[in-house]
């Protein structure tokens, strides 16, 4: 039987509130290291927060790191051009090109069959350049062909599909492709049934295997492809049909198309706008962390109050957040010393504010391009063989800092996660102490309250056997 616990029934106290609030002064402490917990959990989501916004920045920043992505240019092309074209910082240029031949990869046909699953063929071998491929009961159907065929593709450089041609009692056929133009291929057969007759397997080319052949600026090019990117640096053409015939001599004489790489000075202003949005993203963050921890907002049109928790207010004054300030200020202000004509970012419409952050003059920016060119914006921005440009040190410092293994934020994790794991184990070990604190406490106050009914007893019993004696 469970000991009776008294609650204040003899005493008259409220020995339970009593305990309550008691415990409630003894377990302070305990309310102190979740309150921690809770405020370790919320600062690396405040220094993830400001980890993503420097890798937004770097993002910008790698878009003008090396020269190819500073050296922005585009490319003009007649509407009906044979061929399209992209440029990837290639040099501003004018190519005359003609398209004589696309490049096409073999193609062969096989029969027309009634089912893809029947065992059709027997026993035997297939012979595709060179290559034997034993047949027999287990790959003997269309699709067992098709599978074998694949598994030396490898090998022979050719791969086989089934297609349904919806028609007729027999839809299905096997088509043979070669992987490139230059894989030309021959299919043989010796198949025989049970009875050793020759059960026939052909295929029929619907496609020959030929090279791409161009001129650029009457050089001739062949390529296996039709897309060709290893011919004009930075170029990438994509042939899509033959040009017009000017002269069908012999030899045809095909008509070339002007291909212009001219400067793309919007592009590069646009990559220069979207670093300075970024970087001004990134000091704005430090700079609300000493503003009002919520900000509330009310939408117009539904009255709704939206409260919303500013994270950065937890690294206030944090002596990380504000190393990597400094870092980024005094990038700003590097001089970079090589040949080309501008050395510093202030030289192209970039100045700082007092709170930190960035503003872009464009009709100096457009200024700085005019004179200097996109070469001067590839020195000052990428750099050169022998200095480092301006973003290339903007990349390799934010490389390092928003690093996934030795970054700040994963530094901090570590940290931040070693700290929580030991905050768990000394609120499991304050728990079960007060835990039994209070049990302790509950049991002197059932104790008392025992006493308190005994005294009470025995004090009636003497108040009745006075009562008696005075009677008597």
């Amino acid at each position: 039987m469970s000991d009776i616990t008294f609650t204040g029934l003899a005493s008259g106290l409220p020995t339970s509130d009593i305990v309550t609030k008691l415990m409630a002064v003894e377990r302070a402490p305990l309310d102190r290291l979740y309150n921690e917990k809770t405020n370790e959990a919320n600062r690396l989501k405040a220094y993830s927060d400001f980890n993503t916004t420097l890798n937004d920045l770097r993002t910008a920043v790698i878009d003008m790191n090396v020269t190819s992505k500073v050296r922005t240019t585009k490319i003009n092309l007649p509407s009906d051009s044979p061929f399209s074209a992209t440029s990837n910082g290639a040099i501003a240029g004018s190519y005359n090109i003609a398209v004589s031949q696309l490049a096409q990869v073999q193609k062969d046909i096989s029969s027309a069959y009634a089912s893809k699953t029947t065992s059709i063929f027997g026993t035997g071998t297939i012979n595709i350049n060179d290559t034997v491929i034993a047949i027999n009961s287990e790959n003997n159907s269309l699709a067992g062909l098709m599978a074998a065929i694949n598994d030396v593709s490898d090998t022979t450089g050719v791969s086989a599909n089934i297609i349904n041609d919806g028609t007729g009692t027999t839809p299905y056929r096997l088509i043979l492709t070669g992987k490139d133009a230059s894989t030309a291929f021959t299919v043989t057969s010796s198949l025989v049934d049970e009875s050793m007759i020759p059960i026939p397997f052909t295929t029929t080319p619907t496609q020959t295997a030929q090279q791409a052949k161009f001129t650029v600026d009457n050089i001739e090019i062949v390529s296996n492809s039709n897309t060709i990117t290893d011919v004009i640096d930075g170029v990438t053409l994509n042939l899509n049909k033959t040009s017009a015939i000017s002269d069908t001599g012999p030899p045809i004489q095909y008509t070339a198309t002007k291909m212009d790489v001219v400067a793309d000075s919007d592009a590069l202003k646009a990559k220069i706008s979207t670093f300075v949005s970024k970087y001004n993203q990134v000091m704005e963050w430090i700079v609300s962390s000493y503003g009002d921890k919520t900000t509330t907002t009310t939408d117009p049109a539904t009255n709704k109050t939206t409260t919303t928790t500013n994270v950065s207010t937890l690294l206030r004054g944090d002596v990380t957040i504000n190393t990597v300030k400094r870092g980024l200020q005094s990038l700003l202000t590097d001089v970079v010393k090589n040949s080309g004509p501008l050395n510093i970012i202030s030289e192209i419409g970039i100045s700082t504010n007092l709170d930190g952050t960035l503003t872009l003059d464009s009709e100096d920016l457009d200024e700085a391009i005019s004179i200097h060119g996109q070469e001067g914006m590839v020195k000052l921005l990428a750099g050169d063989d022998t200095t480092d440009g301006v973003m290339k040190k903007f990349n390799s410092y934010l490389l390092d800092i928003t690093s996934k293994s030795q970054g700040m934020y994963a530094q901090k994790k570590d940290r931040q996660t070693s700290r929580i794991d030991q905050l768990d184990q000394d609120i499991a070990y304050k728990t079960s102490l007060y835990d039994r604190m209070e049990a302790t406490m509950k049991l002197r106050f059932t104790a008392m309250e025992k006493l308190i009914s005994s005294l009470n007893s025995l004090s009636s019993y003497l108040t009745q056997l006075s009562e008696l004696n005075r009677s008597n």
